[in-house]
């Protein structure tokens, strides 16, 4: 079986039709929204603290450390809070799917039980950080290993949330489960999602905000500089260099603003994330209902077998026209 990640333009397609047909399930119970609407809330809150913190940091202001230390500790729990959320979200897509239609109290209550797997969960996903860390120092065939190992765990971490959340599996017997799993693995999936179901597709398609949001906070910098708080100010541009000309409104008395680049890197920052938390949430349900389709068919509601067929598979020729309901 061939896990070659396929180019971007493939993966961008793909995540088009994973986003598309995911409103058919979520149509049928919106309460599927809710664990993704809570982790939006938490990683915004998360980047607030952070840009927060380095805002009053700019202005010495003692209260800074105890934003950043907020920031800090959100940043370390996440991994088990996040991974909480998933479960729940797991469980309520295969509760959905089998015919019901429950809510993310009943989900978190059927998940009550997994504090064990959600430390376990929270722990490999820090690790899998850390490797990644380790990635971007090394290089060549060292980079490659660690890189692989990244997008490795992050099959099987969404492998193992509905084993977890269906089935309430411990680790050894969820990795037990993946050996039935891969058998049933079509080349579809193989072939599309590669080892990364939409690696690199968030990076790809920030990178155009990224560099008109940096050249409009820097000409906003350059242009209004002299009317921003001071506590941003990075001089004048002849303090830079003596040799800079007047061009039209800019010269050698200019003075910069980072403020303007400051706002836009945290807005990059904040819509990543929150983009981040909506992919997470599209591959959590897939996997749930790949895993039901596999590990339990007998379950599924009798008018949801025929349109998961062609989702499933990602194959857009047997996917029935998508339908959201009420």
């Amino acid at each position: 079986m061939d896990f070659t990640k396929p180019a971007f333009k493939t993966r961008f397609t793909q995540l088009g039709f994973l986003v598309r047909h995911t409103f058919t399930i979520v149509g049928r119970n919106r309460a599927l929204l809710g664990p993704l609407i809570v982790m939006w809330i938490y990683a915004a809150v998360m980047i607030c603290l952070s840009f927060i913190g380095l805002v009053l940091a700019v202005y010495e202001n003692g209260n800074s450390t105890w934003f950043l230390l907020g920031a800090a500790v959100m940043f370390i729990y996440k991994f088990f809070f996040y991974n909480r959320a998933e479960l729940t979200l797991s469980r309520l897509t295969y509760g959905t799917a089998t015919g019901g239609t429950p809510t993310q109290r009943e989900a978190r209550n059927e998940i009550a039980g997994l504090k064990s797997q959600i430390r376990t969960l929270g722990l490999l996903d820090m690790a899998a950080v850390w490797v990644a860390s380790r990635k971007n120092k090394e290089g060549g065939l060292m980079a490659m290993l660690l890189g692989g190992i990244v997008e490795v765990w992050d099959l099987v971490n969404h492998f193992l949330l509905p084993a977890f959340a269906i089935d309430r599996l411990s680790l050894s017997g969820g990795i037990a489960e993946m050996k039935r799993l891969k058998d049933h693995v079509p080349e579809t999936l193989a072939g599309v999602f590669g080892i990364d179901i939409m690696g690199g597709v968030i990076g790809s398609l920030m990178k155009p905000f990224y560099l008109f949001g940096g050249l409009a906070g820097g000409a906003l910098g350059l242009l209004f500089g002299g009317g921003m708080p001071d506590a941003f100010s990075a001089g004048a541009l002849s303090e830079i260099s003596g040799d800079i000309p007047q061009l039209g409104p800019i010269g050698p008395d200019t003075v910069f603003n980072w403020l303007p680049v400051f706002v836009v890197v945290f807005v990059s920052v904040l819509i990543h994330a929150l983009f981040a938390r909506a992919v997470t949430a599209i591959k959590v349900i897939y996997f749930t209902l790949f895993y039901t389709r596999i590990m339990h068919p007998e379950d599924l509601a009798p008018e949801m077998r025929a349109d998961l067929e062609g989702y499933l598979d990602l194959d857009a020729d047997e996917m029935p026209t998508a339908s959201v309901s009420a």
